[in-house]
């Protein structure tokens, strides 16, 4: 599978120097292989840097455009929608006032599981974090084994251990 780093959310405080020393150089060192596109939301200046280190690294990178005219106020949900969509590993930036970001790095890192690397940097950090979902065992219990678990008799079979006084 073609390793493609998705970028969602924005850091435009940062400096650009800090942008790929303390974000992007690590990441790159963590991932197996090098990417080999970089998806980016084309509005925040955090993607100018990105868009320049990738340069250097000779990564190319997809400018992935909001259209506000057609879609409105969803047009950032749509085009992150996109993103997450074509991407195999993820960059994700918190949001300052919001946890929007960190909500859908939480609800990728458990739809795709451990396979797909999702790389959070915190609002109050420069630190990438990369989640880790701890894959739940599914247990499934069959009509006829509800049936004997749920009748009357065995709900009531094990002693109580309120006591009225």
């Amino acid at each position: 599978m073609p390793l493609i780093l998705g970028v969602l959310g924005a850091r435009n405080a940062l400096t650009k120097q800090i942008m790929q020393d303390e974000i992007l150089n690590p990441i790159l060192d963590d991932l197996e292989k090098k990417p080999m596109k970089i998806l980016l939301p084309a509005e925040p200046l955090s993607s100018a840097y990105i868009e320049s280190w990738a340069g250097r690294q000779d990564i190319p990178v997809d400018l992935i455009k909001s259209d506000w005219v057609r879609n409105g106020r969803r047009a950032g949900v749509l085009r992150d929608a996109y993103i997450e969509k074509e991407s195999t590993a993820f960059l994700i930036f918190e949001g300052p006032k919001s946890r929007y970001y960190l909500d859908l790095a939480e609800r990728i890192a458990k739809k795709r599981g451990n396979s797909v690397p999702v790389y959070v940097v915190n609002a109050t950090s420069v630190t990438p974090v990369l989640l880790e979902v701890d894959q739940a065992t599914r247990v499934t219990v069959t009509e006829d084994e509800e049936k004997a678990i749920l009748t009357i008799p065995k709900m009531w079979s094990t002693k109580c251990l309120i006591e009225d006084d």
